[in-house]
């Protein structure tokens, strides 16, 4: 009896200490890799590796921006973080925060001495209103500059979405499904529309739901006419019509919108042309026909 129980902890023995000896062994490569990154974190490689922007003024600004948008609506937020993503994310909402900020206090700053310069210390109160002004003004440039980029990024998706729909309708016609036309139309054309359908593409291989993606790509844009397209996609797979009909209609018909848009831009162009002739050209033709005649005017009444 005690042979058996010497030999039964004699195996339970050997079996842990080969059980601790192989965890140690497995435990090596990654202490390896720490003590790696150790010894390069010791010695400075690693962090020279990394721009001083990247490692110093970015998270500053990243920190400065998520404290400012603390004190901001968060209608303006949501508004504000919608706007980026139609703009195609051209920066982080808190960099975008953080311009906000330090643009309303250097425009702020620099009105204010400017009120102060012209009138000698004496207006002080003028001085605070003026750095309220150039506050307010200087915190909406990156917005109006968010803006200027989410309309310059839906003309060009206006631009491209004839041809990306025109090769869509092609694709399936010629019998391939609707995911491997988008794949067609992913590899063979660039824009702002076909990122945002390699987008979609992306998020369905993810496991996103084909209905899901598409409404997200008709919110990402903030287009009709690119709400349209998914809406009249989901209905022809909901019906069960014919799908190359439909992209066929669909891409007929924003080509038949764009050619109004063209027309309604021509018919604004009189309109617009009525500011810089009044101010530019007007003046300049006065005094070319009425100067002449107010110089001998002022001749005849000088020599009575």
């Amino acid at each position: 009896m005690s042979l058996q129980i010497a030999a039964a902890a004699s195996v339970f023995l050997a079996t842990g200490f080969a059980s601790v000896w192989a965890l140690r062994g497995a435990r090596r490569p990654a202490d390896a890799r720490i003590r790696a990154l150790a010894a390069a974190g010791a010695s400075g490689a690693g962090l020279a590796a990394v721009p001083f922007s990247e490692r110093v003024i970015v998270p500053m600004a990243e920190a400065v921006g998520r404290a400012f948008a603390g004190v901001l609506p968060a209608a303006f937020l949501r508004r504000t973080q919608q706007r980026l993503i139609m703009a195609g994310q051209p920066t982080k909402a808190s960099i975008l925060y953080a311009s906000m900020l330090v643009l309303g206090c250097a425009i702020a700053v620099a009105f204010a001495l400017l009120v102060l310069a012209t009138s000698n210390g004496s207006r002080p109160l003028e001085a605070m209103l003026a750095g309220v002004v150039g506050f307010l003004g200087g915190a909406y440039l990156p917005v109006f500059w968010l803006s200027a980029r989410v309309r310059d990024r839906q003309r060009a998706m206006l631009r491209g979405l004839p041809d990306s729909l025109d090769l869509l309708t092609v694709c399936v016609e010629a019998g391939l499904a609707l995911d491997g036309a988008l794949h067609q139309v992913v590899e063979k054309q660039s824009g702002p529309i076909v990122d945002e359908l390699r987008q979609t593409l992306r998020e369905v291989a993810l496991g996103k739901t084909r209905k899901d993606a598409l409404l997200g790509l008709a919110d990402r844009s903030g287009l009709e006419d690119v709400r349209s397209f998914v809406l009249a996609i989901l209905q022809a797979e909901q019906l069960g019509t014919s799908l190359a009909k439909v992209l066929r209609v669909q891409s007929d018909r924003v080509r038949v919108r764009r050619r109004q848009r063209a027309e309604q831009d021509a018919r604004r162009a009189p309109v617009r042309m009525v500011f810089p002739l009044v101010f530019c050209l007007m003046p300049s033709l006065f005094i070319f026909i009425l100067g002449p005649i107010i110089v001998k005017l002022v001749g005849f009444l000088s020599d009575q």
